[in-house]
């Protein structure tokens, strides 16, 4: 894509469209992958890191000023979140510490880079029909991987509040994908992102 086509697309995407911000992901794919990859050398992981920060660059465009800044604000986004799945990596601690989230994880296989591709896609879609307060919850949470008191103080709520947003943020992704509810009494919720949290 010509840079000015790429800026124009970067203009439409921070304000919002959906469909541009989808042309970024086409552009940056390839980009992001090498990023995460030089820090992680996991295909896996460097795959799952390529879908959080498409999502996190989507969820926190508005703190982006200028479109040409986008992709260096986009590579350090995938920076900081390879180098937590290195910490993650060496603290022994699966998907961000919780053990919910994999067991939630699908089984890995040679298409995977195809289907992670596709549900970064359905994923995107999802999260950005949310309520804005569900999105930032549901991003700093599984994105960011803060602690409730982190996000509380963040977003300036109680914790009863925070745990209020998240439950409504998954169970509104649960249903844009189809994805089925957790098992009654599990105090897990779940969706077919990965995503889980424990309500007590």
């Amino acid at each position: 894509m010509a840079p000015l086509k790429i800026r124009e697309t970067t203009l439409h995407a921070l304000a919002g469209d959906v469909n541009a911000f989808e042309e970024l992901v086409r552009v940056y794919a390839d980009v992001v992958y090498a990023q995460a990859y030089v820090i992680l050398n996991s295909h896996p992981e460097s795959e799952d890191v390529v879908q959080d920060a498409f999502l996190k660059a989507y969820t926190f465009r508005s703190t982006v000023k200028k479109p040409e800044s986008f992709k260096a604000w986009l590579l350090s986004i995938t920076r900081n979140l390879a180098r937590d799945a290195v910490r993650r990596r060496r603290e022994h601690l699966p998907l961000g510490g919780a053990p919910e989230l994999a067991a939630a994880a699908p089984v890995r296989h040679p298409t995977w880079g195809l289907e992670q591709a596709e549900r970064r896609e359905m994923l995107l879609k999802a999260l950005v029909q949310l309520p804005r307060r569900h999105q930032e919850a549901v991003s700093l949470r599984y994105l960011e991987h803060l602690d409730h008191r982190s996000i509380e103080r963040r977003m300036g709520i109680s914790n009863g509040a925070l745990r209020g947003l998240l439950n409504r943020g998954l169970a509104g992704l649960r249903r844009r994908l189809g994805a089925p509810g957790p098992a009654r009494g599990s105090g897990v919720h779940r969706t077919d992102t990965g995503m889980a949290d424990q309500t007590s």
